[in-house]
């Protein structure tokens, strides 16, 4: 008898763990990322596993290494009207 309630509650996780990941889905609850607040400017490639980014959050200018071991905050550039993308850059990126 133990082991048909037990059974029984272990369908009942499973029922309600599937009806949450169907609303879930239904609803479409994903994290969305204004793209006003988060830009990628630039992107610097130094080697095939190395490459310095400038990022774009808000009204900072972030600049970025990123390496194998993970990511270095380099440092804060301040925001100008100058530092604007690169046509050339664009189309690099395409590539």
């Amino acid at each position: 008898m133990e082991i048909v309630s037990q059974s029984l509650a272990i369908l009942v996780v499973f029922a309600l763990l599937a009806t949450a990941l169907l609303i879930v889905r239904k609803k479409g609850w994903r994290a969305k990322i204004n793209p006003r607040v988060f830009e990628a400017r630039a992107k610097l490639v130094l080697t095939a596993r190395h490459s310095i980014h400038l990022i774009r959050i808000g009204d900072r200018n972030l600049i970025l290494a990123l390496h194998p071991e993970g990511i270095t905050f380099l440092g804060d550039m301040p925001p100008s009207s100058h530092c604007e993308k690169h046509p050339e850059a664009v189309s690099r990126e395409a590539r």
